[in-house]
């Protein structure tokens, strides 16, 4: 007989935490080998061994699975990127330091991460958002850090509801994201995410 109470709670988040990550690993091998497009959801099930009605319970989309497999890979390093973002000296640095490290993914990754965005950027503006909430983003508690050390210092606005900050720091990346898409040869990240910031912390507002 299974305990009763927090025990059984925890063993069941467990079961089903480990379920997500099978699925992911099985997505992510079948996305590596034959790429996302050709990678159905049937032979996700099969490479994860679970029933398709598992699978779509934990994941109604391919892209849902895609954005678990950003989030958990960004999170692995999570606690190094918190302790840097506290070291760097203001608001500025910790957004350049952010966006440089997404764009090196974007470029490492660019089939990939072409999905991710697109995903990304139609779960931001839906006006419906799934059962639970918007779908957290991979790098959602790395841009609160930022904000909570930016409003500390009064350099980001405290009269703004929070996820509207998130959401604006996300759209910058997107953008960031979309200059390198549409002239990979000719992009220049540094310049990019320069604009970016700027874009964030002064609006569309002319230099002083």
């Amino acid at each position: 007989m299974e305990p009763d109470g927090p025990t059984r709670q925890n063993r069941i988040e467990r079961r089903k935490a480990a379920t997500r990550r099978k699925i992911v690993d099985a997505a992510s091998r079948l996305f590596k080998a034959y790429g996302f497009d050709a990678t159905t959801m049937e032979q996700i099930a099969e490479e994860a061994d679970v029933a398709k009605a598992t699978l779509y319970s934990y994941f109604p989309a391919k892209e849902a699975i895609l954005n678990e497999y950003v989030k958990q890979a960004f999170q692995e390093q999570n606690a190094d990127k918190r302790a840097l973002l506290r070291d760097l000296p203001d608001t500025r640095a910790r957004l350049t330091a952010i966006l440089n490290e997404l764009i090196k993914r974007v470029q490492a990754q660019h089939a990939i991460f072409e999905k991710y965005l697109a995903y990304r950027v139609q779960n931001v503006v839906s006006l419906h958002p799934p059962e639970g909430g918007t779908v957290k983003s991979d790098f959602d508690s790395l841009a609160d850090e930022i904000i909570t050390l930016g409003q500390a210092a009064g350099e980001i606005r405290a009269d703004l509801p929070r996820d509207m900050l998130i959401d604006l720091f996300e759209f910058v990346f997107v953008e960031v994201a979309k200059r390198y898409y549409m002239q990979p040869d000719a992009f220049d990240a540094r310049a990019a995410v320069a604009q970016g910031v700027s874009l964030y912390l002064n609006g569309a507002s002319p230099a002083p």
